[in-house]
């Protein structure tokens, strides 16, 4: 998952910084809003991704037994 997250946090951060640049009347401050607001999504998505791995991850961990040592 990080895979995933550095590059769209650096992307986010990149049209972010594209905003704050760009002039509210210009043509294109609706799409870059939108593309901000679509990244911020998938970001939530893998962090959520993310979670629930761990979850999982918790559950099988905790669900294994130790194995008896033969004597």
């Amino acid at each position: 998952m990080h895979d995933l997250s550095q590059p769209l946090a650096a992307v986010t951060g990149l049209v972010d910084l594209l905003l704050l640049e760009m002039e509210e009347d210009s043509s294109f401050f609706q799409e870059v809003q939108m593309i901000s607001a679509q990244l911020e999504k998938v970001l939530s998505i893998v962090r959520e991704i993310r979670q629930i791995a761990r979850q999982a991850a918790d559950k099988l961990i905790k669900a294994q037994e130790p194995m008896p040592l033969s004597q």
